[in-house]
Parts: structure tokens; sequence; C-alpha cells
């Protein structure tokens, strides 16, 4: 079976609500696109095996796979499958109780979505962002940003359901009501607590027994706390009924909370420490560290109620020992992800060297090394796309009269130092489109794009006499240059190879008329026909 159709029996499965079913494709998927080699294709699966993990209850496995999946993604510039893979990490380091790691992973989730400008990415990554902070026990701000998520779900068009938002906030209160009465010995009043139930038991959906079991539960313990046990009893009996089937599932965490408060509002306190004790052991099974710290909490204060100081001092012990494993474990994490932001920054300059390595070579394969012009690879590049787009266009060969006497009288450096000058002059004395290379020793050409016949003519003159009066004895004692040129305009049928022969045989004319000290004058030669050949 190949990736496309992995990929589809995969995300079916997973979409129909059965992610046991879903992770054996999802696996497959995964071992084919390594394979492939095809990076798109392993954060895709990397995603879906995360998503699988997150239903199954398997945070930890989540963590890794997703945190893997959003590196891909950023690096492929996928930001929507960034954003995917953000959310599940978000959850699940959330739960693992690595909470800065869960913020930050939120805050970049929503950035994300922001930039994005989709509204419905927006509501998921507010109440990621506010779930998070939730489970983080920062109350003031999970309300903050999940009063937005709620604002942004009614301003979607069409209008999102603000369900998720309201229960965020009514979980965010008991966790914040428990942690009050934890410090003060009672509990604040109930109103907030009651209002967001109320919100959000005229969004329930019909048929969704999930969310309807994790309200039912939030309603049951905020009638604990009102003091109406007998009312809390059957609702509880109700939630029960409503708890998915699965082995293991958080909201199994929750009804133990629920029940521990239902046995302590009534001092049946074997019951109500079974119930705490059971708390943390639901809660460990789901890894879910923020549920299983509440318990060990709990059971403190159920013993501490009881009259059993000793036993409540033991649950305390527990709890900071607990904190102590999980902000080590952050602590660890935190050194891998900034490692692999050390590596992956690494890895970018590397390959930005490499970038810059090949950018020299390429231009040191295309310049001339000691005039810095242009070389005769690059130049017959140029020259053939010149001509192969057509136009007007016309090329001039330069050659520097008597140079081998240059070199003889003056010594090759000075030889060196006269053609980069007259380089240097050439750049001077040229147009910026235009092309001025060295072909070869003392052979330099000019391709002149766009070039009339009295263009050419007269950019040939002003180098000329630049070069005659460029003062050369800064040079050299006693040393003087001038060169010979000799220009051809493009004509219907040209190669590089024919427009340079007309060049070359306009060059020597204008040689052979220097030597033979006639007036100082560049030609033009537009017939190809030259005046036969003469030395230097």
């Amino acid at each position: 079976m190949d990736l496309h159709h992995l990929s589809q029996l995969a995300r079916a499965a997973l979409q129909s609500g059965d992610a046991a079913a879903a992770q054996a494709p999802g696996e497959e998927w995964l071992l084919l696109a390594l394979e492939a080699q095809d990076a798109a294709a392993q954060a895709q699966a990397l995603l879906h095996l995360a998503r699988c993990d997150r239903a199954l209850h398997r945070p930890g496995d989540a963590r890794g796979r997703s945190e893997l999946a959003a590196r891909l993604f950023r690096h492929l510039g996928d930001a929507s499958g960034e954003a995917g893979a953000l959310s599940v990490l978000a959850h699940s380091a959330s739960l693992a109780g690595h909470h800065e790691e869960a913020i930050e992973a939120a805050l970049l989730g929503l950035r994300l979505a922001q930039l994005r400008g989709d509204g419905a990415a927006l509501v998921v990554a507010l109440q990621d962002l506010g779930a998070c902070h939730v489970w983080a026990r920062n109350f003031d701000k999970a309300a903050e940003v999940l009063r937005q998520a709620a604002d942004a779900a009614n301003a979607c068009k069409p209008r999102l359901s603000p369900l998720g938002a309201c229960l965020w906030l009514a979980m965010g209160t008991l966790l914040s009501y428990a942690g009050e009465r934890e410090q003060r010995g009672q509990l604040p009043p109930l109103g907030a607590l009651e209002g967001h139930l109320i919100n959000a038991r005229h969004l329930l959906p019909e048929g969704d027994a999930e969310t309807q079991c994790w309200w039912t539960l939030m309603q049951t313990l905020a009638q604990i706390w009102k003091g109406a046990s007998a009312l809390a009893q059957p609702e509880l009996q109700q939630a029960l009924t409503l708890l998915p089937e699965q082995e293991r599932h958080w909201l199994a965490a929750l009804a133990g909370w629920v029940q521990a408060e239902l046995a302590w509002a009534r001092r049946l306190w074997p019951q109500a420490r079974r119930a705490a004790a059971q708390l943390v052991t639901q809660a460990d099974a789901v890894q879910h560290e923020p549920l299983a710290q509440l318990g060990e909490l709990i059971a403190s204060q159920i013993e501490e109620q009881q009259g059993q100081p000793q036993r409540a001092l033991q649950r305390m012990r527990a709890l900071r020992e607990r904190e102590t494993r999980v902000r080590i474990a952050s602590l660890a994490s935190r050194e891998e992800a900034v490692q692999w932001q050390l590596d992956a920054r690494r890895s970018e300059r590397d390959r930005a060297q490499l970038a810059d390595e090949a950018q020299r070579l390429e231009k040191l394969s295309m310049e001339d090394p000691l005039t810095g012009l242009a070389n005769r690879r690059s130049f017959e590049a140029h020259a053939r796309a010149q001509l192969q787009a057509g136009g007007v266009v016309s090329l001039a060969l330069i050659d520097v009269d008597h140079f081998k006497q240059v070199n003889d009288r003056h010594s090759h450096l000075v030889g060196d130092q006269v053609l980069s000058q007259i380089a240097r002059l050439m750049r001077q004395h040229v147009r910026e489109h235009d092309v001025a290379a060295r072909l070869a020793g003392d052979e330099f050409v000019l391709l002149l794009r766009g070039a009339s016949e009295e263009i050419a003519q007269a950019a040939c003159r002003r180098l000329d006499e630049a070069v005659r009066k460029h003062d050369w004895t800064s040079v050299s004692e006693d040393l003087r240059v001038s060169i010979s040129i000799g220009a051809a305009q493009r004509q219907d049928g040209d190669t590089l190879e024919t427009l340079m022969a007309r060049s070359d045989a306009a060059m020597y004319a204008a040689k052979r008329e220097r030597q033979g000290a006639a007036p100082e004058k560049v030609r033009l030669s537009d017939d190809g026909e030259g005046e036969g050949d003469s030395p230097d």
C-alpha cells in the first residue's frame, strides 16, 4: 500500500474515533515515509501518531512525536502543520507538568494562527493556551485567555460554539477554589463557578457523552461544595454511567476527585482516603501529573481533617517529591530543546557557509583573478545569451600595443599593473549593463548591449583616449601604453564566433594603422574583411 492510501486509511480511523485502529496504519505510514526520505510525509505521519497517543491518553509518547513533527513542519515552512503539532505538544507537555514548555508551544501556535488569519484555528489556539494556564494554576491568565477564546468563537463566520472555553473556565475555577481552600481553610463564594457551568450547560451538544460526563462531574462537585450532597449523589452516578469505556481516561481521575469530595463532605473518612488514593492512581495511569498532584493535596487535607497530622505531612512530602521530579524532568527537557535549537542553528550556519563558499567559488569561476573583470567563460555565457535574445548589440576586442615590450623593459609585475589599470579604465568608461571581460593575456573585450554603431564608436573612442592620457609614469618611469580596438555590430545570422572574427579583423586593422603612425582612430568593421595579420 502506498503513502497516500495509508494516510487516508489512518486518518479515517482516527476521525471515526477509533484511535487504536488508526495507530497501525499510522506506524506503517511513518515507515514508508522514512524509507522514501519524504520529510513532509514523515511530519504528517508523526502528527497523526501523536494525535493517536493523545486520544489513547499517552501524553509522554504524544509529546515526543509532536515535538519532532513541529520541527519538521517548521523546517518545511508548513505553518498549518506546525500549528497542529504545537497544539498536541502543548497539551501533552501540560499533562506531564512541563508548564513552561506547554505555554511556550501554545503561544507559538497562537502566533501562527494570528499570522494565518484563520478564525477557527485562532479559537483552538486560544483554548490550548487557556488550558495550559489552567493546569499550570495560573488562573487569572487562564480566565483572560479563555474569555478571548469565547469572544473569538462568537466572532467567527459561521459562528463557532464557545463551549470549550466555558468548560475550561469552569475547570480552572474548580482548581482555583481547591487551592484557596488549602490556603485559607474554606471555600470562596461559588457564584463564578455556577455562572460558567450554566453557560456551558446551554451549549452542550446532544450525543456527546464525553463532554456531558465532564460537565456533570464539575456540576456534581459544585453541588457538593454548596452542601447539597443529597443532590450530588445521583448526579455522580449519572456521570459514572457516561464515563468513556476506554480502559484509561482522564475523566476517571476527575471522577475520583468528585468521589473523594463527596466522602469528605459526608465525613466518611475511609472512603475519602481510598477515593483520594484512587485519584492519584488513575491520574498516573493516564500520565496526568496535575491531577495526580491534586490527588496528593486532597489526600493530605482529608488526613488533616480526620485529625491525622503525621499522615497529612507524609502526603505533603509525597506532593513535594512529585513536584521536584517534574521540575527536574522539565529542566532536562528544556536543555534538550535548547541543544536542538543550537544544533539547528549550527546546521543553518553550516548551510549558509556552504552557500557562501559555493557563491565564492562560482564568482571565482566567472571572474578574472588579476583584473576582477569577467573571464572568458563568463563573457561567452553573457554574449551567447544576448545574441540569442536578439536586438542591437556590438562587440569590441581590445589588445594592448607592444605588451611584450612592457613586460621585457619594465618587468612582469609592471605588466600586471598595466592590465589592472586598463581594466579599471574599462569599468569607468562603459555603461552599467555592458560587460567588460579579459579574454587572455593582454586581450580584453567589451559587450555593448543595445549599442548601435554610433554608440559603439563613441565608447571605443572614450576608452582609447582614457588609456592614452592616463599617467603611466606613476606605474613605471618612461612607461607609455596604448591599445588597439576593433568593434563590430551584430548582423542577422551572426554567431558569437563570426561576430568576434569581424571584431578581431577590425582590431588588427586599427593596430596596423597605429603602428603606421596614421591618425589614431577606431575602425568599426561591418563587413568582416580584415587587412591581414600583423605581429603583436
